[in-house]
């Protein structure tokens, strides 16, 4: 039986093979690697693509976030709150940070930090701190700021997330890893924070040839902070103006990513087919529930994440799946609040229903844009031939 993958980085390579080797041809002539020219273009081709007024290219989409957070002003030991069902470089990127990671719930419709989210738990789980900043009841450390975590290619209501942080005194970055090309009334991510981080891990919708992050933000202050944090805290040769990361984007990336960028919304667009078809295929099913995208929300479906109710059924339709050799996956089995790396952390967080629920319900099938359609109707196949028996 031939295997249907969860995801193919060759299907795509092999579409546009010749492109990129011709573009990053002149890269190896020139043997300048680092930064430069090509990163500078590539920056600006992606700022413009969306709108934005800065992006700065860095290492990875941990190090943008982690750079993101220290340009913000986070000093050690402040809490950062960061929803508990994501992946785990939201949360660990403030520790890097020298912060402390506060984790609260999700809705468990949208499987995001919501507003009425985010306004509940500062009510319920934080006292006024003599700045009139909140700080947690349990732990007693005071708040700085919000992770807003675009997850499965979704956005956050920005505005309104922006609205109860900005009355609690508190400021937002964004994880926009999962969430390139994505909207929310229009907007792209960034433009209601001090930031938006971006991946371009291979598998990601605009993925490079290995790591590579970005940061945009619409303060030319704090992008010019950006730039310095990624060259060792500095912007002239051996002058340091603080402690700063070598968190630099390679030539050789933003090459690849400026020749991917222009097919993006070709991408995006199969993806969001493919994601319908899957909704129409399914929605009569008892206790599956596909994803359900916000109102004036343009959902890129880096992932497509069905919830399965029942004890193990979750569990027993991925063991289907995978005898009849088709991929799944599972983002994320264990909820951030029960990580044994966060350990520490665990007397100051209440409890989280949500988060510890869609651990146990939560299954990604395959949505990658040169997904064969005959592939697809093996999946659905499949799901509906394990609710039928």
């Amino acid at each position: 039986m031939t295997p249907v993958p969860f995801f193919d980085l060759t299907r795509q390579y092999a579409s546009m093979e010749k492109e990129i080797q011709e573009a990053v041809l002149p890269v190896f002539k020139s043997q300048q690697f680092i930064l430069g020219p090509t990163v500078a273009d590539f920056e600006r081709q992606f700022a413009g693509a969306f709108g934005l007024s800065r992006a700065v290219g860095v290492s990875s989409g941990t190090d943008a976030l982690v750079l993101s957070l220290v340009a913000s002003g986070l000093l050690r030991g402040q809490g950062v709150l960061v929803p508990s069902f994501t992946f785990f470089a939201s949360a660990s990127a403030v520790s890097l940070a020298g912060g402390r990671p506060v984790f609260l719930d999700v809705d468990p419709s949208s499987f995001l930090l919501t507003p009425d989210v985010l306004d509940r738990f500062l009510r319920e789980e934080t006292r006024p701190g003599p700045d009139n900043r909140p700080v947690t009841r349990r732990g007693n450390h005071p708040l700085a700021g919000v992770m807003a975590i675009h997850l499965y290619g979704q956005m956050v209501d920005m505005e309104g997330l922006f609205q109860v942080a900005r009355s609690h005194g508190l400021w937002i970055v964004e994880d926009a890893c999962q969430a390139v090309g994505a909207r929310h009334n229009g907007h792209p991510p960034g433009l209601f924070s001090n930031a938006a981080a971006y991946s371009f891990f291979p598998t990601k919708n605009l993925g490079g040839a290995g790591d590579g992050g970005l940061v945009t933000s619409e303060s030319d202050d704090f992008a010019d902070h950006i730039l310095r944090l990624r060259v060792h805290g500095s912007r002239k040769r051996y002058e340091h103006e603080e402690m700063g990361y070598s968190a630099r984007l390679d030539a050789l990336q933003a090459r690849i990513l400026s020749v991917k960028l222009p097919r993006l919304a070709e991408w995006t667009a199969r993806r969001q087919a493919l994601a319908m078809r899957y909704n129409e295929a399914f929605r009569d099913i008892p206790g599956v529930f596909t994803p359900i995208p916000l109102p004036d929300c343009h959902h890129v479906y880096h992932q497509y994440t069905l919830r399965i109710e029942g004890e193990g059924r979750r569990d027993a339709l991925r063991n289907l799946l995978s005898e009849r050799a088709i991929g799944s996956e599972v983002y994320y089995p264990i909820p951030l609040h029960r990580q044994e790396a966060f350990s520490g952390l665990l007397p100051e967080t209440a409890p989280l229903p949500a988060s510890d629920k869609l651990c146990r319900e939560v299954i990604s099938l395959p949505v990658f844009p040169e997904l064969f359609d005959h592939e697809q109707e093996r999946v659905v196949d499949a799901v509906r031939t394990f609710f039928r028996g």
